[in-house]
């Protein structure tokens, strides 16, 4: 699919823009005609820029289509008729170019769900929830549950970013102080020596030559960073080498309650979802495994998948697994006995949507403190290694004036 933009030709004589995404030109050119338009200009994006950029949507995206597919539908609207309001109203520009795309492909014959798989940009979850609501006649209804579970995530994330966004501050002005000690304030402090013939401490002498080797060759290090930093991040897309970073943060001492937090938020959230909708626990877990926030999490589901289809119950498969906590099992398992495992899917995913949002605060306020620390070892070393002999030049000025 490419993305294309153009300016057509009404019947009338006017002139109209618009855009959307398309297998081809060819199909850009009948969607146009079906709609009385004669395109004379048109133009596109290259497929490489396409996929590096447009990729999967975010909770938020996924959050609005929903709610806006959910509402036409119960209040009566055709599905064609609710994609078609969905590619008018949505509120960014790559939603209503997708939701042009579905409703094109759903009257060529195909069903939505199909449609959402071909665009590769919905989640598995929501593709299986239409799945469902296909079947079940109640398509509005799981749309609009999906919409709010969406949000959810959205809110989340948000809450998260927020918490982020002083500590990140704090740290910025941090290295724009260093930087400016570094490339200003220590050059001329060594200049000053210099004209002074002023004998120097050794560790005042490995400051100032450190800093006159970044003056002169620190430009050098943006340009030798860039190149890791593109390979890190291209490692860190590698499909093999996912679930070795997954590992890592499932086990790393300073990340793994944060990963294992939003985790479980991510995995009660879906099977809440999943479950009122009316998937059976085998294919719902199978859906999890297809699509885990954690692939070392996720193997640990596929355990649990296979138990499920040899009928074990849920409660048991969490236990044997190893990596839930008992809070959650006895949950799971009254949610088993009294016939509410959704409603307790959505009780366990506020739960540690709570505890997420805790330890990113937590976090955040345990950062202040790094930094007053950092800052003081700053000022120490600009204490002892350079207004140390500022204050003797001074001592020794102030004895020669005085008789």
């Amino acid at each position: 699919m490419k993305i294309y933009w153009y300016r057509a030709m009404t019947p009338e004589g006017s002139s109209v823009r618009g855009s959307g995404e398309h297998a081809d030109l060819a199909e850009l050119m009948d969607t146009l005609a079906a709609q009385g338009l004669q395109a004379y200009r048109v133009w596109s994006l290259p497929g490489w820029y396409t996929a590096l950029f447009f990729r999967p949507l975010k909770p938020g995206a996924v959050a609005e289509f929903c709610y806006l597919m959910g509402q036409h539908l119960r209040a009566g609207a055709d599905l064609r008729l609710a994609l078609a309001e969905a590619s008018s109203s949505a509120s960014t520009a790559r939603l209503r170019m997708l939701s042009g795309r579905l409703k094109r492909t759903v009257e060529r014959g195909q069903t939505l769900a199909q449609a959402l798989t071909n665009t590769r940009a919905f989640p598995v979850m929501v593709t299986n929830l239409v799945v469902v609501g296909e079947e079940t006649g109640r398509l509005g209804d799981i749309l609009s549950n999906a919409a709010g579970q969406y949000e959810q995530m959205r809110q989340l994330r948000s809450a998260i970013q927020r918490s982020l966004i002083y500590p990140l501050i704090v740290l910025v002005i941090l290295l724009l102080s260093t930087v400016f000690w570094l490339l200003v304030v220590i050059p001329k402090m060594s200049s000053l020596f210099n004209s002074l013939n002023v004998e120097l401490p050794v560790a005042t002498q490995r400051v100032l030559a450190a800093t006159d080797w970044l003056q002169h060759n620190g430009w050098w290090l943006p340009l030798a960073l860039a190149p890791l930093v593109v390979v890190l991040l291209a490692l860190a897309q590698q499909p093999a080498l996912r679930p070795v970073w997954h590992a890592v943060r499932w086990w790393a001492p300073g990340l793994k309650r944060l990963e294992r937090s939003q985790v479980y938020h991510a995995f009660f959230s879906n099977l809440g979802a999943m479950h009122a909708a009316g998937l059976t626990l085998s294919r719902t877990l199978t859906v999890l495994v297809e699509q885990p926030v954690n692939h070392h999490f996720g193997r640990r589901l596929g355990r649990i998948a296979l138990g499920a289809g040899r009928g074990q119950s849920l409660s048991e498969g969490l236990a044997r697994s190893g990596v839930f906590e008992r809070f959650a099992l006895s949950l799971i398992r009254l949610g088993e006995t009294t016939g509410t495992l959704d409603q307790q899917g959505f009780r366990l995913s506020e739960h540690y949507a709570s505890r997420l949002k805790q330890q990113i605060e937590t976090g955040s306020r345990l950062f202040e403190p790094l930094i007053l620390l950092i800052l003081a070892g700053l000022l120490l070393l600009i204490g002892t290694t350079l207004l140390g002999p500022v204050y003797e030049l001074a001592a020794r000025a102030s004895a020669g004036l005085n008789p």
